[in-house]
Formats: C-alpha cells, structure tokens, sequence
C-alpha cells in the first residue's frame, strides 16, 4: 500500500473543549476547526495517564504507565522495548520530532544523546528536554550545546517543522513528525503582548463548576488564567494553518495524516483544581482531530472512547505496518476510519502515584461512551453520568445512593470493567506505596535525578487547591 505521511501535532496540557469548534465560540480557533470539518472528532478521547511525562511515555511507547516505567514526571522512559518510531522506521519511514520531550528524566535542561533515549527518532532532532519559557527558550539537535529561540516558542518550532516537511516532500520515504508544543501550558500569560491581547479578560465566561462561593478577586484572577489559556490555543491555531499551507503548497495534504491531540487536559479551576493528574473531564480529557483526504470521514463527530494508547497503535496500523506484539494498544483503526462497531466499550484511565510533585490521590478508573468512573485503592470515587451530566456536578458515589438499585448496578458493572482492565495491564493498585517504591530516581536503569523544578508555575488564586501542580 502506498503509506502515508503522519504529521503529529501534540499540544500540552489543552482540554478537550477549548475549541471552537467544540463550542467555546470565543475562543477563535478557524484553523483547528477547519481541520475538524475536513476530518473527524472524537469528542471522548482521554488521555489514559493525565500527566506529562506518563503520557508521553504512552504516546511514544504503545505501553501502559506501569509498563513503560514513566509513573510520574522526571523519570527516563523505558528504551528497550517497542516504539512507535522504531515501528515506523522498520517500515520505511523518516522520523523525525520537534518541542518537548520529558522523557528523559532531569535535568530538565539536560541534553538526550543520540541513541536509544531518542525512542527512534533519529532523522531530525530538535528537542527541549523540558522547558515552559515561551520567550526565552532553546533546544538541543544532535550536539550538547543550545540553540536559543528568539521569540515565542511555538513560532519557531513550527518554522522548524515547516523547514522539515519542505525537505521531505521531495524525498520518495514517508515521514513521520512529531511537533510537541509546550503551550497552553502554564505559564498562560507568557508570549506577545499583541498575542495575549486578542482574548480580553472580560470575554471570559466561568464555568458553573469553576464559580461556585467565589469571591470577586478570585473570580478575577482565575478569568486573567483563562484569558492567556485561551490566548495561547488562538497563537497554536495559527501555526495549525500554517502547517496546512504547507502540507497544500507541498503537494503532499492528500497523502498526509494529520493528527492534533493533546498529553492531556488542565483543571483550570473547575472543581475547584488545577492543573491535572485527576480523573475529572477537564483533566483526562483530550483534544483529537484527525484528518486523512479520501479515508478518515469528513465532518464525522463521534462520541466513541479512545484514548492515546490506542491511538498510537491505530496509527502504525493505518500505515500497514506491523504493530509490535509488545505494544499495548488496541488497533482502533476501523473506528478511526469510519466504523461505529469496531469502538470499544470503555478505555482506561489512571493515576499511580505522585513521587515528585505535589501530591494526587492514585486512581484507576474507565471512560466509557456514557459514564467516567474512579476508584482510589480504598473503593469506588467518583461515577459520572457524561450524558446526563456533562459537566460532571453530581458524583453518583454517594451514601444516599448506597441502595438504589440502578446506581448499584452501574456502579458494579464499571468496576467489572476496571478491574478487567487492572488484570490485562498487570497492575497491583495498592495506595502508590509499591509504585513510588519502584519507580523512583534511580531504581530504574539509567533514570537520571531531578534537579529542584524551576518556580515558571504562575501564582493560584487565593484559597485554590494546586493539585496537581507541576506535571
């Protein structure tokens, strides 16, 4: 089959509804929105670990959390195993990644030699281990010696990938790119005056979820947070329709899949949290567009779940190659490519322990195409009805519900589902005691120690929890 290229623009820490064409209207994204409308969106993608580092380790592994030894951010992914570049070079592809990696352990300002850490990407290198300094940032190609940026961050990756893509249309092997985007994470208010300018603070509507007994400073303060949250999904937006001339005047938008995502989501205040790492919506929640002219349905919204595990084998899948008996993932790819049937039932989600940062409760729960569940290691957390309840209000794990009859029957054939999903993945969930245990700097080969993390994190609101803080 002639194989496609893949353009894979993973962005950091975006909720799954910070678009406007997934109905956040003030939130001027054309560009994203064309790309919605000229393929599909899955409205329920999740991403299975709502963490940097764990994510990553998913997305670029095919492996669980537990599996690719990434439970928590600073930790050095597992190198040994399957890839989802290494599948994709095996196949005749050019690989190639661009932004943010977190992959590597610490430092965060560290260099990842060419090698093994690299998970397969060794056509083009353009990395930052981690760094969220969108005006003062720099990035590593094959030398241990910075290339510093000059000016807003995500400009100058996407000029990099644009350079990358001009150069490998004239070549006859296709191309796999990773563009990893560190924005619309914190810090929201970092780039262009004239950039943050374009959502003012008073557009700025609340969630009910985000608004409940808040005092008008802190009302204030968390709608100048969503202001430059927004601000950086409209500057994305650009470099989107800037890759999409690209790929047109390329010659290559046809044969080219193209996939925006998402590590994970961002509280953002509601629920009274920020950040991620918990199994609320705003949190697990995903952005996931993907377009393919000819195979991937135009205009098509489904509700079906899918999360990044998956997403990576359906990936290699659709390009005929091999998935590797290692990965983890189920090959979704007759979803992706049009078939209600072929969805699954549910997808995993989950939280193992927090060795670094401030601490998350661990939780193990599934998304299904109704109802998000949790459970912690002492029992059922959180069971949300998504249809009925979008917003996530009304937890249904309650004491007045402890005798109704259909809450109890929901409640136990999502946990029949979790735990079918716990056995596959072999995961002991114990309180985080045994993960932490294992997985900490050191007891893992070649993971290398954190430095003390930098303090980029913007001030919280007054009286606000900062779960989740620093992933």
């Amino acid at each position: 089959m002639h194989k496609p290229n893949i353009l894979y623009i993973l962005t950091d820490q975006m909720r799954s509804t910070a678009m406007g064409c997934a109905g956040v209207e003030k939130v001027k994204t054309p560009n994203i929105d064309r790309l919605a409308a000229q393929g599909t969106r899955f409205t329920n993608a999740v991403s299975n670990t709502p963490s940097c580092a764990p994510a990553r380790g998913t997305i670029l592994t095919g492996l669980h959390t537990l599996s690719h030894c990434v439970v928590n951010n600073e930790l050095q992914v597992k190198n040994d195993g399957p890839t989802f570049a290494g599948a994709l070079t095996g196949s005749g592809y050019k690989c190639g990644y661009i932004g943010k990696w977190h992959l590597d352990g610490g430092p965060r300002t560290g260099f990842t030699p060419p090698g093994p850490r690299r998970l397969g990407f060794d056509d083009y290198w353009a990395v930052a281990n981690c760094t969220h300094d969108y005006m003062n940032s720099f990035y590593y190609t094959e030398e241990p010696k910075p290339e510093f940026i000059d000016g807003y961050e995500p400009i100058h990756q996407t000029d990099l990938a644009i350079r990358y893509i001009k150069e490998k249309a004239k070549a006859d092997d296709p191309f796999f790119l990773v563009l990893s985007i560190g924005t619309p994470h914190d810090p929201y208010c970092e780039m262009p005056k004239e950039m943050l300018e374009r959502y003012p603070v008073d557009d700025v509507e609340l969630m009910e979820t985000n608004s409940i007994y808040v005092p008008g400073e802190i009302m204030q303060a968390k709608k100048e947070i969503l202001a430059g949250y927004y601000a950086h999904i409209m500057a994305l937006d650009d470099q989107v329709g800037r890759l999409e001339q690209t790929l047109k005047e390329q010659g290559i938008y046809d044969d080219t899949i193209v996939v925006f995502t998402a590590d994970h989501g961002d509280m953002l205040g509601n629920h009274e949290q920020y950040y991620k790492s918990q199994p609320w919506r705003e949190s697990v929640g995903i952005p996931l567009l993907m377009r393919w002219p000819g195979q991937i349905p135009e205009g098509r919204v489904t509700d079906a779940p899918l999360s990044l595990i998956e997403l990576t084998s359906s990936l290699i899948s659709m390009t005929g190659t091999d998935i590797p008996e290692a990965m983890q993932g189920d090959d979704l790819s007759k979803l992706i490519l049009g078939d209600e049937s072929a969805a699954p039932d549910s997808v995993f989600i989950n939280f193992a322990v927090d060795v670094h940062c401030i601490p998350s409760p661990p939780f193990r729960g599934v998304v299904t195409r109704t109802h998000t569940y949790a459970e912690t290691p002492d029992g059922p957390w959180l069971l949300y009805d998504d249809k009925a309840d979008p917003l996530q209000k009304n937890n249904l794990i309650t004491w007045a519900n402890r005798d109704n009859p259909e809450v109890v029957s929901l409640q136990q054939e999502l946990h029949k589902k979790l735990h079918g999903w716990l056995e596959r993945t072999s995961d002991p969930f114990d309180d985080g005691d045994t993960v932490s245990d294992k997985y900490q700097p050191g007891h893992v080969g070649g993971v290398l120690p954190i430095e003390d993390p930098p303090d980029y994190f913007p001030p919280l609101p007054p009286g606000s929890t900062a779960t989740g803080r620093g992933k």
